[in-house]
């Protein structure tokens, strides 16, 4: 009876041993800006000379130390907030979470050059990665953008 109980317990630890257990979450190693919400923006961002109504809002996505443009959105005519500005599933890999990022707001004129709404609005994904952030509200007092994240 004693061998019976021995081989039972072997068995059941075999058994055990070669089940798959649980498993450390895998790593996130992408973040995907998804889309970014204008929420807020300033009235007197820019006085035009010429009246072209509401305004008509597009955002762009910059390297911060170089202000290389990565991604610009399309634009919102005659914009009532809040706008949502698809970003075409923008992806910053596992390597660049340090990177700085900035966001700028622009209103799209045509009898005038295009006027910022707001200039380096700054992001990093390292600083959303260990919560997995869905999204996050980026302002300077005046404007205020959510940015939403999808992470991998």
């Amino acid at each position: 009876m004693k061998f019976k109980g021995i081989h039972f317990f072997s068995a059941l630890l075999a058994l055990l041993l070669t089940l798959p257990g649980c498993k450390d979450p895998e790593p996130i190693t992408r973040c995907v800006i998804d889309r970014v919400e204008v929420l807020v923006t300033d009235p007197d961002y820019f006085e035009d000379t010429v009246d072209e109504g509401a305004p008509d809002i597009f955002v762009e996505l910059r390297l911060a130390a170089s202000q290389t443009v990565i991604f610009t959105s399309g634009t919102a005519q005659e914009a009532q907030l809040p706008v949502n500005l698809d970003f075409v599933a923008v992806n910053i890999e596992a390597e660049d979470f340090n990177t700085e990022f900035e966001f700028t707001v622009f209103d799209e004129d045509v009898a005038t050059t295009q006027d910022f709404i707001a200039l380096g609005l700054p992001f990093k994904a390292q600083d959303h990665v260990e919560s997995e952030r869905t999204e996050t509200d980026i302002t300077d007092g005046a404007t205020t953008i959510r940015v939403h994240l999808i992470w991998y």
